[in-house]
């Protein structure tokens, strides 16, 4: 079997857990992750089985909740196809791997909510620092994991700026700022020319995605528009075609 294929097959595998953990961390800022039904107040079954086994709805009164679990699945295993498709047996698919679901589950938050959470993208980046200098170790090329810690400043840095530029919650927000540090991170192990794709496939999708929303009528000048999912988007496809 095709390595893309038995990976995007595994990431399929977790888009239940993810589903869910969607679902519980789709909160606002300092509130806690949800733990009850938000319709009727049931508690959600507890147990790791019962993340494998999330079908998107209450038990009680069958409501859905948070986002479609077959949507969630069959974005991971795009996912999970680019990274198979691309690095194969690499000692750096297992980081990889985790990295793209951790994007995923950071999508559909923001999404959700439009907000990144600390609490995702810290263990993010923390896993692709151990991940991805054990790669480059084994690898004796140190110098794939120097390129991304550079890539990982120079993203974070342009995005922080961006944020600092409009401080009002329209434009960047230190959390898309965290996000492309993370991203320049895995790009950057890849190679300059994946960081330059993804930056630019990201921002360009979302400024067209944005100006489809202006001249339809449903979005307005003033709209805040969400940008960790255009971000994670192009960082997908830089990893595919890169």
């Amino acid at each position: 079997m095709d390595v893309g294929v038995a990976i995007a097959l595994v990431a399929a595998l977790c888009g239940p857990a993810l589903a869910r953990g969607a679902y519980q961390m789709s909160v606002d800022a300092g509130t806690p992750a949800r733990y009850r039904c938000g319709h009727c107040g049931q508690r959600l079954p507890g147990g790791g089985l019962r993340f494998a086994l999330w079908a998107g709805h209450c038990d009680q009164c069958r409501e859905r909740l948070g986002p479609r679990v077959w949507l969630v699945a069959a974005v991971a295993a795009v996912g999970g196809f680019a990274v198979g498709h691309r690095l194969g047996s690499d000692a750096a698919t297992p980081a990889f791997l985790a990295f793209v679901l951790g994007c995923v589950l950071l999508a559909f938050i923001d999404l959700a909510v439009r907000r990144l959470p600390d609490q995702l993208t810290a263990p993010l980046a923390v896993l692709g620092l151990v991940g991805l200098s054990t790669a480059a170790y084994l690898g004796r090329d140190m110098g794939l994991l120097y390129r991304g810690l550079t890539a990982a400043a120079l993203a974070g840095g342009l995005f922080l700026a961006l944020a600092w530029i409009r401080p009002d919650g329209e434009g960047m927000g230190l959390g898309d700022a965290k996000l492309a540090a993370v991203l320049g991170l895995f790009l950057g192990y890849l190679g300059w020319s994946d960081l330059v794709l993804g930056m630019f496939a990201g921002t360009f999708s979302a400024a067209v995605f944005a100006l489809v929303m202006l001249r339809t009528g449903r979005m307005d000048r003033k709209s805040a528009l969400t940008y960790g999912p255009f971000l994670i988007l192009g960082a997908v496809l830089a990893v595919l075609v890169g």
